[in-house]
Formats: structure tokens, sequence, C-alpha cells
């Protein structure tokens, strides 16, 4: 729980700093980075599901 909530808040920092830059130069290549962390960050987060609940059923 402590990696997803970290995730979280990282992902929330990313965004907003990706989000301000982008508002402050208009440059696209910003939003799709922004896009881009938010694929990631969605994929790591399944993997990390996977394995908690993959230890929950391996270990009982």
């Amino acid at each position: 729980m402590l990696m997803i909530r970290l995730i979280f808040v990282l992902l929330v920092i990313t965004a907003t700093v990706l989000l301000g830059l982008y508002l402050l130069s208009s440059d696209k290549k910003y939003l799709y980075y922004f896009k881009q962390t938010l694929k990631y960050t969605f994929f790591l987060v399944l993997v990390t599901a996977i394995l908690f609940v993959l230890r929950r059923i391996l270990y009982l």
C-alpha cells in the first residue's frame, strides 16, 4: 500500500508540473509527456496490484 501511495503522490506532483508548464508555454510536448506519464503510471499501478494479489494468494 505504501508503494501505491508513493506512486500517487509522485503522479500528482508530476502532473501538476507538466500541466503548469503546458499552461505557461503552450507547448504541446508537455501535454504529450503528461499523457505518457498517466499511461505508464497506470501500468505500474496495475503490475503492483497484480503482485500484491499474487503475494496474498501464494502465501495463504
